[in-house]
């Protein structure tokens, strides 16, 4: 009987702690996410490693590139940009004023930007949530923002590198990836439009930026259970 009401008291805790997330503002739920760094991880690839929450699913994989799809359906396009991490390059962010939200991050070391742009028209708003050389950019209802930020916090809080196997993978080939995976990770809030989120709904083109190294063949569909 005391093993079932500590475990009770537990649960209890776990989703009152859910709860108070959600209800946060985003500065606050930013601050909170991402002040501890994290070692969880459950994705383990060649160069990197990652955290994917409970309630988020793996659909695709393309070398650099993912997608993934929460609870609500909305799907998370991830970039993880190697060459930034390998030439120990940061991103210049200025604050957008005329966004919904606008913030430059700047967690133990690790840098980035969350924006977030209302499409005109729409009830769906726009996030990129830029944060330790990974990407995550994705379409949602007002009420889905705190879920997708605390989704997106863990993974890109989560993101870790294994420099030797990067350098051995890269290497000489440095230059055919700089230009369009620097492009990527720019904020584009300011110029998207109903027009792009429509492109997105109607087709994921995993990012094709990284050059001749983007090789289609090696693209993994992620089957459902």
């Amino acid at each position: 009987m005391k093993k079932k009401l500590i475990i009770l008291t537990f649960s209890v805790f776990l989703l009152t702690g859910c709860t108070n997330l959600t209800n946060m503002s985003i500065d606050e739920l930013t601050d909170v996410m991402l002040k501890d760094d994290t070692n969880l991880s459950n994705n383990v690839f060649e160069g990197y490693k990652y955290y994917i929450p409970r309630g988020l699913r793996l659909t695709t994989k393309d070398e650099y590139n993912a997608s993934l799809q929460d609870e609500y359906n909305n799907t998370y396009y991830f970039y993880i940009d190697v060459i930034s991490y390998y030439n120990k390059e940061d991103l210049d962010y200025e604050v957008n004023n005329r966004a919904y939200f606008s913030k430059e991050l700047n967690y133990n070391d690790k840098k980035g930007y969350l924006e977030i742009t209302k499409i005109e028209d729409t009830d769906t708003y726009f996030i990129e949530y830029m944060y330790n050389y990974g990407k995550i950019e994705a379409f949602v209802k007002e009420n889905e923002i705190n879920s997708a930020i605390i989704n997106m916090s863990s993974i890109l809080s989560s993101l870790e590198f294994n420099r030797t196997v990067l350098e051995s993978i890269i290497g000489n080939n440095v230059l055919n990836y700089t230009e369009d995976t620097y492009d990527v990770m720019q904020p584009k809030g300011s110029t998207a439009t109903k027009d792009t989120y429509l492109e997105y709904e109607e087709k994921y083109g995993i990012y094709e930026g990284y050059g001749d190294n983007n090789r289609r063949e090696d693209t993994i569909e992620i089957e459902e259970n």
